[in-house]
């Protein structure tokens, strides 16, 4: 998945649950973030901070 490599976000969350969670279902939570991210950017009509 890309965005582990180029989302600071992502790869974080990717590397913290790296120890928890193998393959498929690591990189579905990976996706499922990215999803809920851009859900939020969507519905409150803001631009992403990773700050929040």
């Amino acid at each position: 998945m890309t965005a582990i490599k180029v989302n600071p976000v992502i790869k974080r969350f990717y590397e913290e649950h790296k120890g928890r969670l193998k393959g498929k279902k690591l990189i579905t939570a990976c996706a499922r973030k990215l999803a809920v991210i851009t859900w939020a950017v969507l519905y409150y009509n803001r631009p992403f901070d990773a700050s929040e």
